[in-house]
């Protein structure tokens, strides 16, 4: 008799994962035979329960003529699946045990996270400090988990994709880029989007409203759920997910469960989206001056760098290095010599991988009135202290501070709440990290 997929073991990829002292959770990564890899915390603790769907598509991909469709078909995901068609069945049961849901899409990636009752007790989670530790065993059936899991794994098996719901979620993307238009924060990252090369992802308008995703496509004969099915079809692929489960339950039985659920998600095979050697700006483009009235009370100067992708670079990170010297506030660095003259208040620096093969470095400067009327004082200063850096070699005692820095803040930082762990580590798993620093990629360096 022909072995299930289901009942087919996963391979386990690591187990003893370098963590921090404070962390009392235990750790697993698996790989399903669909390539699906998950990571599984067993938290003794918890009163939450936690799982998280980091899916290697985003705004980037979207098609030319239909932008916005990649968070489109995010919020289409929650509207039912064949196995529970009704539109409110997720989200009821997760009120039902004290949950709630979210999700966000980014470039290259869509994130689907969701927590609920780490028992289906009322009583039971946060009654005293070692009250979970008595907690027993409960059959699948019973556990609030197990129930929301299987409802999420839908996600990624069989969503519906009902027409019905289909055009009140297209006018809720929309609603969402309406809200946005009075943020500034958004307004001046979709300027940059606008100013990108035509040639590169960036450039596209991300976030889709009913003109991009309804009226336009439906204007030139675009049968709009097709569309939606084929994107997802096209793009969502077992190879291409990182699940990451938390719970009470015990490593084995999250494994177990995670088996069951996930291992009839389709295997494309589909290859890591990279946009390698194509510039985000072009040429003439750069040493360009923008000014932007805001909506709030804002007086800030950004400049923004092309820079290299540093995936491959996690253990030695030189970005950090490079903010690190930028944004420094002592003595001799750029904050303490522009607030001196009372031009700034704050600084911040750091590199953003906009995707594999590309990123921009930011510094942001936020001015006081003076400091706006002296705006190019301030580049100026900026680019004096940069070639002074370029003067000399990086200094070995700064990267050894940086490493204990790190280090420290690494052993001793506080455990996170059950979806915000979940969420994150689901997004570092996309990363060319070991699996067993997955925890400690982001931070350490070596």
């Amino acid at each position: 008799m022909a072995e299930s997929i289901s009942s087919r073991p996963a391979v386990e990829l690591a187990a003893n994962l370098e963590k921090g002292l404070l962390d009392d959770r235990q750790y697993r990564v698996i790989k399903l035979p669909n390539q699906l890899e998950a990571l599984l915390i067993h938290d003794a603790d918890t009163d939450k329960a936690s799982a998280a769907m980091d899916v290697n598509v985003g705004s980037f991909s979207d098609s030319a003529d239909m932008p916005g469709i990649a968070h489109a078909v995010e919020h289409a995901l929650f509207m039912g699946t064949k196995k529970y068609p009704g539109e409110n069945e997720y989200a009821s049961y997760l009120t039902k045990y004290g949950g709630s849901s979210n999700a966000y899409t980014a470039e290259t990636s869509t994130n689907y996270y969701f927590e609920v009752s780490a028992s289906s007790t009322s009583n039971s989670p946060g009654t005293s400090a070692n009250s979970s530790r008595s907690v027993l065993p409960v059959s699948k059936e019973n556990s609030p988990l197990y129930g929301a899991l299987d409802r999420f794994s839908q996600f990624f098996v069989n969503p519906l994709f009902d027409a019905d719901t289909l055009d009140r979620e297209l006018r809720a993307v929309d609603s969402e880029n309406k809200k946005n238009l009075q943020s500034d924060n958004w307004r001046m990252l979709q300027l940059g989007r606008s100013m990108a090369s035509k040639t590169h992802p960036y450039n596209r308008f991300a976030t889709g409203n009913y003109d991009t995703l309804h009226d336009k496509p439906l204007a030139r004969g675009v049968k709009i759920r097709d569309e939606f099915i084929g994107f997802y079809k096209r793009n969502y692929s077992a190879n291409r997910m990182k699940l990451v489960l938390l719970g009470r339950e015990s490593l084995d039985e999250l494994e177990k469960w995670v088996c069951e659920l996930f291992s009839d998600v389709e295997d494309q095979n589909l290859p890591q989206n990279r946009w390698d050697g194509i510039p985000i700006y072009e040429n003439k483009m750069l040493g360009s001056e923008v000014f932007v009235k805001p909506v709030m009370d804002k007086r800030s100067l950004e400049l923004v760098f092309p820079y290299p992708d540093e995936d491959k670079l996690y253990a030695s990170k030189p970005g950090h290095y490079i903010s690190h010297l930028l944004g420094h506030e002592g003595p001799g660095s750029i904050l303490a010599y522009i607030k001196a003259k009372g031009w700034a208040n704050s600084l911040s620096s750091g590199a953003h991988g906009m995707c594999p093969g590309s990123a921009l470095f930011y510094v942001t400067v936020n001015l006081t009135e003076e400091g706006l009327k002296s705006y190019r004082e301030v580049v100026k200063v900026f680019f004096q202290y940069v070639a002074l850096l370029k003067e000399g070699k990086p200094q070995e005692w700064i990267v050894d501070e940086m490493k204990k820095l790190n280090e420290v803040k690494f052993k001793y930082q506080q455990k996170a709440p059950a979806s915000r762990t979940t969420s994150y580590l689901s997004a570092v798993m996309q990363q060319p990290f070991p699996r067993d620093q997955l925890l400690s990629a982001q931070i350490l360096i070596r």
